[in-house]
């Protein structure tokens, strides 16, 4: 009698488990991972100095802007993501670890239109 009794306390704890409620507002990691993407090389950008102009902060935010805009959102919205997928480390590392992934890939192919370039300029 014991171990049912038991048996039916540990059962029942277990199917008390509640599945985390995602707020409505979170994006797939997919788009996360390609909104982050974009932003790190907006990011690059303003700190490289690129195109820079006489009002710089002018400049800044327009780069930002246009992030959101490309990815029909706001800085709210990006902020709120970033904030919900930062408590959760393991999985920020995952997805920091795929926007690198993404950051190279660009990187890569961008490096590949500069060698096809100087090779039609050689020739």
């Amino acid at each position: 009698m014991k171990y049912l009794l038991v048996s039916f306390v540990i059962f029942t704890l277990l199917s008390c488990e509640q599945q985390e409620k995602k707020p409505d507002y979170l994006w797939e990691k997919e788009k996360f991972i390609e909104v982050l993407t974009d932003f790190q090389t907006a990011e690059s950008i303003v700190r490289l100095g690129i195109n820079r102009t006489k009002d710089s902060l002018i400049y800044n935010d327009s780069i930002y802007a246009s992030v959101f805009r490309k990815h029909a959102t706001t800085k709210a919205v990006f902020d709120s993501n970033f904030t919900y997928f930062s408590n959760k480390p393991q999985e920020f590392e995952k997805i920091f670890e795929e926007v690198i992934t993404n950051l190279n890939t660009r990187s890569a192919a961008l490096k590949g239109k500069e060698v096809e370039s100087t090779e039609a300029v050689e020739n």
